[in-house]
């Protein structure tokens, strides 16, 4: 706990499976979660198993965060898709959501070629930077944890690459402690690494499996942000 409250966690993705057994108690009430695809506080996932591609994504982040810091509350925030594309009016808007809504740590396991002004702006304004003329939200300190992405080269993929203070670029490591032959890198702009090769975590209808990614090191290091602030508000 931060101060006698619970950490709270956001994860901004494709939603979360709501009554899978692994988030029992473990999600901030209705009024904090929202989807910014269908525009309601039910972040659900849609899709089909087998279908479509990122299906069960959402939950399978969110899972490994609870079970990386089980004391931790999630804050699903759907941004994405069945299809896992999402308009980057939705990132921001979730972060700035997450900020306003009680998170400590937001999860970003998500990525797209191209930089934009508006997320450097944003990740400064989420820190706590004095920043009134485009993002007006206060001093809340929210720490963001990105996937570096999985192109397997030191091509940058944003937001990982901004490189901005109170974000963390995570690429993915194997079990032996390796650099995952999937996981995109560049020690100019990659600050850590985590597990993330076939890692287990919860999935749609109350099921478990395995997902390879750095979406699942990000999470990683999410949950282990959310421990240290616990530990030293």
């Amino acid at each position: 706990v931060d101060n006698g409250q619970p950490i709270v966690v956001a994860v901004l993705d494709t939603g979360i499976d709501l009554t899978h057994p692994a988030f029992e108690g473990r999600l901030v009430p209705i009024a904090d979660r929202w989807d910014f695809v269908d525009g309601d506080n039910d972040p659900t996932e849609r899709g089909v198993f087998h279908t479509d591609a990122s299906y069960g994504h959402g939950t399978h982040v969110s899972g490994i965060i609870a079970l990386t810091v089980p004391d931790a509350k999630i804050m699903p925030l759907r941004i994405l898709n069945k299809d896992g594309e999402g308009e980057l009016w939705r990132i921001t808007a979730g972060l700035i959501w997450a900020a306003n809504h009680g998170a400590d740590v937001a999860n970003l396991s998500i990525g797209f070629p191209e930089n934009t002004r508006i997320l450097h702006d944003l990740l400064d304004g989420l820190d706590g930077l004095p920043n009134p003329t485009t993002f007006p939200i206060g001093t809340r300190r929210l720490a963001v944890s990105v996937a570096s992405g999985n192109g397997g080269n030191t091509t940058e993929i944003f937001p990982a690459a901004e490189q901005r203070d109170g974000m963390l670029s995570v690429a993915a490591s194997t079990r032996y402690d390796s650099l995952a032959t999937f996981s995109s890198y560049h020690r100019s702009w990659v600050d850590v690494s985590a597990p993330g090769e076939e890692i287990v975590s919860a999935l749609p209808g109350g099921r478990y499996g395995m997902w390879s990614g750095t979406s699942m090191a990000a999470p990683i290091v999410a949950g282990i942000t959310a421990l240290v602030k616990a530990r030293y508000p």
